[in-house]
């Protein structure tokens, strides 16, 4: 999720592509594309075959997958779907192989605690616990809305 948060937020600062700016989901075919993608790096001896025409080797078979649903599904994600593929490389290239249950609950402590002064810095939800002494929209250069900072 977070190189699709990732890839919106360049389409718009660089890309000047204004239709990202309220784009909020990441569906679970982002994911299927990422395990489509392992399976075609792990077991590269297979074909796939679209629509019983065309024959795909599996290694082509994401990105074929990808043209596919973005020309039958206009709507579908095209960043996010790509974004599972880049994923599925990643992972199967053990990238993250790192990871074990230490690393895995510090970075989820460290995400916890972003997104709780996140929440408390940008909205007017009730966090009693926490205090943030910084107002999110002087940092942003934004104005007037979001409240919550410095309470």
């Amino acid at each position: 999720m977070a190189l699709v948060i990732g890839a919106y937020h360049a389409l718009l600062r660089w890309g000047r592509q204004e239709r990202y700016e309220h784009v909020t989901a990441v569906g679970y075919s982002c994911v299927v594309f990422g395990w489509m993608t392992v399976l075609s790096v792990k077991q590269p001896t297979h074909s796939l075959r679209l629509l019983g025409f065309v024959a795909l080797p599996i290694n082509l078979a994401p990105f074929g997958s990808l043209i596919f649903c973005s020309i039958i599904v206009p709507q579908a994600s095209f960043v996010g779907h790509l974004a599972g593929i880049v994923m599925g490389y990643l992972v199967a290239w053990d990238v993250f192989v790192w990871v074990d249950w230490y690393w895995f609950a510090v970075l989820a402590f460290w995400t916890a605690v972003v997104f709780l002064f996140s929440l408390k810095a940008t909205t007017n939800i009730a966090l009693p616990f926490l205090q943030v002494h910084w107002n999110f929209n002087q940092l942003t250069g934004g104005s007037g809305g979001g409240g919550g900072g410095g309470s």
